[in-house]
C-alpha cells in the first residue's frame, strides 16, 4: 500500500536522543494519522550500544551468521510469526531495538477464492519496508496448489523467505488438516513444499514440531519429506502440539532432526535465554533460534542475548527511551490499521515498554480502556511522569504476555 501525501506523525523525543532516518518510505491507511516508516538507519540507532558485526561473530559458537539456501543473515537469532502480534510495525521494532538476523509476517492463509476482505488483509499482513529486511512470509494451508500461488504472491509481495506452517496447535488449524495437523501427513507436507518451491525462487521452508501430540511423533519422516522436496531449512519448536507453553523442551529428537538432514535446523520453543541457547546448541547441534512469545514481551531481548553470548554487557534502556519507543510503536500501529482499531491492537502491546517498572500492572488495566489517540498520549504523560517524579504507585513487575485477554481478540499461534 502506498498513499501520496502523508502528514508527518511526529515521535516526541522526550530526552531520547532519536535519529531521523536519511530515507522514509509512507505507509499505511489514508488520513493524517499515518507515520513514517524508515528506509535504511533506524529512529533509535542511536540510543543503543552498537551490536557484534557479522565478521566478529563468524567465529562464535552460539551467535552467528546463517545461510539459508541464497539468503545469508547477519545473525542466527530469528523472530518467529506469530498471528495478531509480528506486524510490519512490531517487526520494524523488533529489529531496530533488537537486532534480530530474521523477523517475520503473520501467516497468511492460503485461500481458494479470494474476496475483497482477504484482499484487503493480504496487504495489511504482507506490508513491509527495507529496514527490517530480511523477511520471512509464513504460508498457512494444506492444498498444493493453492499454498504454491500463495507462496508467488508472497515473493511478489517482497518476501526474502517463505516458510510453510506446520505447527500452529489451536482448534481451527487442527480442524482444517492445517498447522500441526499436517504432522500425521509427511507426504503431503512434501507435495506442499515441492509445488511452493516451483512457485518462487526464494528459499522455501518448513514450521514444524515434534509429532501431531505424543503418540504421534513424525518429526523425523516430516523433515525428510521436507527437505528432500526442497526446503532450504527447517524451524523446528522442541514440543508436539498438545504441549504447553512453559513445558520442558525436547532436545533429544531435535538432535536427531540435525544429524539427518543437510539444512540449517532452528530450534523454536522457550529459546529466550542464553542458558537454553546454550544447551540447544551443545545437546542438539542446531543452527540458529527462534523466539516468539519472549520477543513480544522484551524489545530489547534480542539483543541482550547476543551481548550475553558474545561476552558483551546487557542493555538496560531509560525510561525515555523507553517513552520514546512506546509512542513511536502506537504511531506506527496506528498508521497501519487506523486510529480507533489500532488504539485496540495496540493494547496488547503497552507492557513491553514498562515491564520491571513500577506501577506496570496498573498501567497495563488502565490502558485497556483507552479508545483515541488523546487518551494514549495522556495514560503515557501520567504513567511515566509519576515515574521520573518518583511517585509511581504499585509493585515493579515482570508480567507474562498472556496473563490476561488484550480485548483484541489476537493470540499468537506458536513461539
Amino acid at each position: 500500500m502506498r498513499f501520496e501525501g502523508a502528514q508527518h506523525v511526529v515521535v516526541e523525543n522526550h530526552g531520547a536522543n532519536l535519529a531521523e532516518p536519511n530515507e522514509v518510505r509512507k505507509i499505511g491507511r489514508p488520513g493524517p494519522e499515518r507515520a513514517w516508516f524508515p528506509r535504511g538507519r533506524c529512529f533509535l540507532a542511536s540510543c543503543l550500544p552498537m551490536p557484534p558485526t557479522a565478521q566478529s561473530l563468524a567465529a562464535n559458537r552460539y551467535i552467528h551468521p546463517l545461510t539459508i539456501g541464497g539468503l545469508t543473515l547477519e545473525n542466527n537469532l530469528c523472530l518467529a510469526p506469530m498471528a495478531g502480534f509480528t506486524n510490519v510495525a512490531f517487526r520494524l521494532i523488533a529489529k531496530e531495538v533488537g537486532g534480530c538476523g530474521l523477523v517475520a509476517s503473520e501467516m497468511v492463509a492460503a485461500l481458494a477464492l479470494p474476496n475483497r476482505g482477504a484482499e484487503g488483509r493480504f496487504k495489511t499482513l504482507t506490508e513491509n519496508v527495507p529496514a527490517e529486511k530480511p523477511l520471512a512470509m509464513q504460508v498457512y494451508g494444506r492444498d498444493p496448489e493453492m499454498c504454491a500461488q500463495t507462496a508467488r504472491l508472497l515473493d511478489l509481495a517482497g518476501a526474502d523467505l517463505i516458510d510453510l506452517n506446520c505447527g500452529c496447535p489451536v482448534r481451527k488449524a487442527k480442524n482444517s488438516g492445517c498447522g500441526v495437523a499436517l504432522m500425521r501427513e509427511p507426504e503431503q507436507v512434501g507435495r506442499i513444499v515441492a509445488a511452493m518451491c516451483q512457485a518462487t525462487a526464494k528459499p522455501v521452508t518448513v514450521k514444524m514440531r515434534l509429532g501431531y501430540d505424543a503418540e504421534n511423533r513424525t518429526v523425523m519422516e516430516v523433515a525428510a519429506a521436507a527437505v528432500e522436496n526442497g526446503a532450504s531449512a527447517l524451524f523446528v519448536h522442541a514440543r508436539t502440539g498438545e504441549s504447553k507453553h512453559g513445558t520442558d523442551v525436547e532436545l533429544a529428537p531435535l538432535a536427531e532432526v540435525k544429524r539427518s538432514v543437510r539444512v540449517p535446523v532452528i530450534a523454536n520453543g522457550s529459546m529466550d535465554t542464553a542458558e537454553a541457547i546454550r544447551r540447544a546448541k551443545d545437546e542438539a547441534g542446531v543452527d540458529g533460534y527462534q523466539i516468539g512469545r519472549s520477543a513480544c514481551g522484551d524489545p530489547w531481548l534480542f539483543r541482550n542475548l547476543i551481548a550475553e553470548l558474545t561476552g558483551g554487557q546487557p542493555y538496560a534502556p531509560p525510561l525515555a527511551e523507553r517513552r520514546a519507543l512506546l509512542v513511536r510503536h502506537f504511531n506506527l500501529i496506528v498508521s497501519l490499521f487506523g486510529e480507533a482499531r489500532g488504539t485496540r491492537v495496540m493494547r496488547k502491546y503497552t507492557f513491553f515498554y514498562c515491564n520491571g517498572l513500577p506501577g506496570v500492572r496498573r498501567f497495563r488495566d488502565r490502558f485497556m480502556r483507552i479508545a483515541s489517540a488523546g487518551e494514549f498520549t495522556g495514560l503515557v504523560e501520567d504513567f511515566f511522569g509519576q515515574l521520573e517524579r518518583g511517585v509511581a504507585e504499585g509493585e515493579a513487575e515482570h508480567l507474562t504476555l498472556f496473563e490476561r485477554s488484550t480485548g483484541d481478540g489476537a493470540v499468537a499461534d506458536d513461539e
